[in-house]
């Protein structure tokens, strides 16, 4: 059987984001939405789902120079938007196909490890996506 897979997992505003930035990467694709949920008087519990469901994307990158941070930031694209929206297609493991949407990227620690009069040296840096 054929599968659908073209050699990326994972796409922000268009771009590819090549998986040697990748040093663990990890998806929690369509998560049911509840607009309702209630247990009965048996203890059995009634679930009212919602037709969208949700997906997140986290993950680490290596240790990176400064260029490489600043490469992987315009990549993703998110800092000119405020709100940090993104348009993100991902490999989705539940479906195994491609599936896109609009997403969130929450604040980013930024640690550095090391730097001197050449270059800075970031620590592992974890990314998360969120869709709304």
């Amino acid at each position: 059987m054929a599968n659908n897979y073209e050699g990326w997992i994972l796409k922000i505003n268009g771009n590819v984001i090549p998986g040697s930035y990748f040093t663990d990467y990890s998806s929690t694709p369509d998560q049911r939405q509840e607009s309702d949920a209630q247990v009965d008087q048996s203890g059995v519990l009634h679930r009212a789902t919602m037709p969208h469901t949700r997906s997140s994307i986290r993950f680490t990158t290596h240790i990176l120079t400064l260029d490489e941070k600043i490469d992987l930031q315009n990549r993703m694209g998110y800092a000119s938007s405020h709100q940090r929206n993104v348009y993100v297609e991902y490999w989705n493991d539940e479906t195994n196909s491609y599936y896109s949407g609009t997403f969130y990227l929450p604040d980013v620690e930024f640690s550095v490890m090391d730097f001197n009069a050449d270059t800075i040296l970031y620590n592992p840096i974890s990314f998360e996506l969120i869709e709304y």
